[in-house]
């Protein structure tokens, strides 16, 4: 057995307990929400269980955060193991909390609004990683059950399996199948199953030739970096993520940048276009860096070169542009006509007009 298959074996086994909540009767996994008719919720609509784990948290983060707030919290709070908390303490220690949020001025606000960001943080950071890592069981149990489907070769796999499990849209039916289908992949489940996928599809053209134990750890240490998932601050992974993918997008059209400017790019320009590759490619065509580009709209605060205005010289507007219009088709017939001329055309140049037509088609049709 491979390390890979035995570490399915072992995280599946370890995760048969929770097949019971999915029905949300209080099985042998986590318990959930008593079944309840519908004339049953109208007499007494479910509530937070007393005995729950997630009472307790509640109560004792709004009564922290009311302290911290300057506030003095409930006095006859008290939790203690085994018992329960009713739902009226909750409401009371909330009402109290919210109570001392209006007491606060526009600085002791938004400073309480930044810690509570920070213990955000870690809150999404643990849940996306279990979320990853339920999504792997799910991505194993959905890939074993397709080679089921189509081994007995009667039914579609598609139709087969959007009519027995409808729960789940087909998107998120793939992105747990690449995720079970990755290796390695637990080892970055702090990432979070959205960033994965990126990550998964931006690897596919050259999985081939990063390690077969852990592509996307290689991934990264080829554009030099290696993520201490415990001491990395949470707010810098994903935009380091995106770097990474971006420089990888890059390379694919033989632009090597640093991952530090692509992350810096990405940070204050948004994504990578196809017109930025365009004169990327043109620059280094012409003995340019093509770093420099992304460089200098960093330092424009993420204002691309053609999208500056400058005030001494304005632009002035195209005076006859149905004609500008023709002169170009005419100039792309011309293309079209000389073969030669086509073997000096870079696709990502066609692909920003195509999408400049699109949207001036889009424009004058709205």
């Amino acid at each position: 057995m491979s390390a890979d298959n035995d570490q399915k074996s072992k995280l599946a086994a370890g995760a048969t307990g929770g097949i019971g909540s999915i029905g949300k009767t209080g099985g042998p996994g986590l318990p959930g929400l008593p079944i309840t008719t519908t004339e049953d919720a109208t007499i007494n609509p479910p509530h937070l269980d007393e005995n729950d784990e997630t009472m307790r948290h509640l109560v004792m983060h709004f009564q922290g955060a009311t302290g911290a707030m300057g506030g003095k919290p409930e006095q006859d709070v008290h939790i203690e193991a085994g018992k329960p908390i009713p739902v009226e303490t909750l409401q009371r220690v909330t009402s109290t909390m919210t109570g001392q949020i209006e007491k606060l001025n526009k600085e002791q606000t938004l400073l309480q609004l930044k810690e509570q960001n920070m213990a955000a943080e870690g809150v999404f950071g643990s849940a996306r990683a279990k979320m990853v890592n339920i999504g792997y069981v799910i991505g194993c149990l959905l890939v074993h059950l397709k080679k089921l489907v189509m081994a007995e070769g009667n039914e579609n796999w598609g139709d087969y399996i959007s009519r027995e499990f409808p729960e789940m849209s087909r998107r998120t039916r793939e992105k747990c199948m690449n995720l079970a289908n990755t290796s390695g992949i637990l080892k970055h489940a702090d990432i979070g199953v959205d960033a994965a996928e990126l990550v998964i599809q931006a690897i596919k053209p050259i999985k081939h030739m990063l390690s077969k134990e852990d592509p996307i750890g290689d991934l990264f240490a080829r554009s030099g970096i290696t993520i201490n998932y415990a001491q990395i601050e949470k707010g810098h992974l994903t935009p380091m993520i995106k770097g990474v993918i971006t420089r990888q997008k890059l390379l694919q059209k033989d632009l090597d940048v640093d991952v530090r400017v692509s992350t810096d790019f990405n940070k204050v320009a948004g994504s990578v276009t196809a017109v930025d590759i365009a004169v990327m490619l043109d620059r280094k065509e012409h003995g340019l860096s093509p770093q420099g580009y992304m460089e200098e709209v960093i330092a424009n605060n993420g204002t691309r070169p053609n999208d500056a205005s400058d005030t001494n010289s304005p632009q002035k507007p195209i005076k006859y542009i149905n004609a500008e219009t023709v002169k170009l088709k005419s100039f792309i017939d011309h293309l079209l006509e000389d073969q030669a001329d086509l073997k000096k055309l870079d696709l990502t140049h066609l692909e920003a007009l195509s999408t400049a037509v699109n949207n001036l088609i889009a424009r004058c049709t709205a």
